[in-house]
């Protein structure tokens, strides 16, 4: 039994670890996509069809534009 309850506790603070280790891992994958893909701030027209409401076009509408 004491065996078993030292081995729970091996594989408790392994996974701690790794958890930690993830973390970390974590972190740096994420700084280095911000600075390969720098964050850009959108443009005011960008910015207002972000936040804008959606159009929602008719049936003929679309066949009209596609031809």
């Amino acid at each position: 039994m004491i065996k078993l309850v030292a081995a729970m506790s091996q594989v408790e603070t392994l996974l701690r670890e790794i958890r930690d280790e993830l973390g970390e891992i974590k972190l740096l994958y994420r700084g280095l996509v911000e600075k390969l893909i720098p964050v850009e701030e959108p443009l005011s027209d960008e910015k207002e069809a972000i936040e804008g409401g959606d159009e929602v076009a008719g049936e003929e509408e679309l066949m009209e534009a596609l031809g």
